[in-house]
This record gives C-alpha cells, sequence and structure tokens, in this order.
C-alpha cells in the first residue's frame, strides 16, 4: 500500500539560483496529486527533491524536509529511498540492449540477487500490474527497443514497480506519447493509486483533470494554491490559478 509523503519548507537552488521556495505539500496515501504549471515553474525539480535525485546534479542543493510516512527521505540511504519512491520520466528510457526481461529484472538483481526462479515471478508480477504481461509474455527475451513508445513507458513503470515502493513518481509521462498510449497510461495510473501513491507532473490540464485526486499549482517556484481537482479547476482561492486553468496565461 502506499504511504503518505509530505514535502515540508522545502527550498531548492542550482548554485545562486534559488528554483523552489519554501514548498510545503501533503500528498495523501493511494491518491493521485497533480503539480501543474507553466514551464520553469518548479514542477520537475520538485519531484526530483522528493526522493533525492536533485542532489546528484552538481551544485544543487536543498534545503527542508522530505518524509515518506514518518520516516526522513533524507536520513536515508540515497539507493533505499529512489527504490520506496520510484520515478518514471517523459521520455521512456528503458535498456535498449537489454531484453524485456532484464529491464524489469535489473533493480531486483541489483538489490539482493533474487534466484532465477524467483525474477521470473517478480517480472511477471510487475508486468502484469504495468498492464503489458499480456502483449510481451511470448516476447521476453526480445529487445525492449522492438517495443512501441507507449510500450516502453509502461515496461518503465514496470521496472519502477519491480521494487515494489511505495510511491510513484510520473514526470510527464505522457508528453510523448500519442493518443492511444496516452489513454492507456492514464487508465494504469488510474489503477495504481488503489497500491501506491502517485504524484504525476503534467502540462496537461486535460490530464490533470482526468486522473488526479488533488492539484497543487506551482508558479515561479512557490506553490499557490491546493486542493481537490475539482476545487482548484472550477472554484480556485487564487486569482493566479484562475488566469492559468482558463487559459490565460502559461
Amino acid at each position: 500500500m502506499g504511504k503518505a509523503l509530505s514535502a515540508i519548507e522545502l527550498s531548492a537552488s542550482f548554485g545562486n539560483h534559488q528554483v523552489l521556495h519554501c514548498v510545503s505539500l501533503h500528498m495523501q496515501p493511494n491518491y493521485v496529486t497533480a503539480i501543474i504549471g507553466p514551464p520553469g515553474s518548479g514542477k520537475s525539480t520538485f519531484i526530483r527533491c522528493l526522493n533525492r535525485l536533485h542532489e546528484t546534479v552538481p551544485r544543487a542543493t536543498m534545503t527542508g524536509r522530505v518524509m515518506l510516512g514518518d520516516q526522513d527521505v533524507y536520513q536515508m540511504d540515497a539507493i533505499s529511498a529512489r527504490q520506496k519512491i520510484g520515478m518514471v520520466f517523459a521520455q521512456p528510457n528503458p535498456f535498449p540492449t537489454m531484453s524485456i526481461f532484464d529491464n524489469v529484472a535489473i533493480g531486483l538483481r541489483l538489490r539482493d540477487g533474487k534466484r532465477q526462479i524467483h525474477l521470473s515471478d517478480e517480472v511477471e508480477r510487475s508486468l502484469t500490474i504495468a498492464n503489458l504481461w499480456s502483449e510481451v509474455k511470448d516476447r521476453l527475451q526480445e529487445s525492449s527497443g522492438k517495443l512501441t513508445v507507449g510500450q516502453q513507458q509502461r515496461l518503465c513503470m514496470a521496472r519502477a514497480l519491480a521494487l515494489q515502493p511505495a510511491v510513484l513518481l510520473l514526470d510527464e509521462p505522457a508528453s510523448v506519447l500519442d493518443p492511444f498510449s496516452t489513454l492507456r497510461v492514464e487508465e494504469l495510473i488510474d489503477q495504481l493509486k488503489e497500491r501506491y501513491t502517485i504524484v504525476i507532473v503534467t502540462h496537461n490540464l486535460q490530464q490533470a483533470a482526468r486522473v488526479a485526486d488533488r492539484t497543487a499549482f506551482f508558479l515561479a517556484g512557490e506553490m499557490i494554491e491546493q486542493g481537490t481537482t475539482t476545487d482548484l479547476f472550477t472554484t480556485p482561492c487564487d486569482k493566479r490559478t484562475e488566469d492559468y486553468v482558463t487559459g490565460r496565461f502559461g
């Protein structure tokens, strides 16, 4: 099951350039929380701070806290934190020289060297959860590069899910997909929230309205407003939120 994820007074910078300003946001377990806002508003930096990917960038710094349940993410081992808080990026990034099977199994092998018989069970489980098993079960030894772009994105989701995270971060997961593949990913997100806490960055306001239970609006590195998706889109409290969701800017 998913766990609550909370950012508390989170600020982030690249060198002298501050891109996030004291953001606090509670992401409820087994909900989909969407992060929306115009380009440069700090959305991707925010979710990269949640699983400690921000610190991998030279001269990147962060202050504040990130809590997974009652655990401080920045007091964990970084690798362990990224296993518990998985991430899928905008551009599908399967390992093209590896088979479909090995793409899903690689994290498990690195983590605990499971025997092949157990790996097979875990790979099937992960591909099934990602709604990909029926399409690839007879092709597991083929290169992942032979999959469609939409299938590759679901394979990346299966790879993250293989480690049984509590939270899944999705950074523009459908931005390069065709409409049919986007629909498949959105259907998958709706199913996954029963097991995981989902956080999705999206530039597509219609997508946020379709998939998210709660939405937060970011602007210029600040979180302007957050609430239920219905309330934020229909009766926003801040004029800047209203201007953005009605298309007046951004």
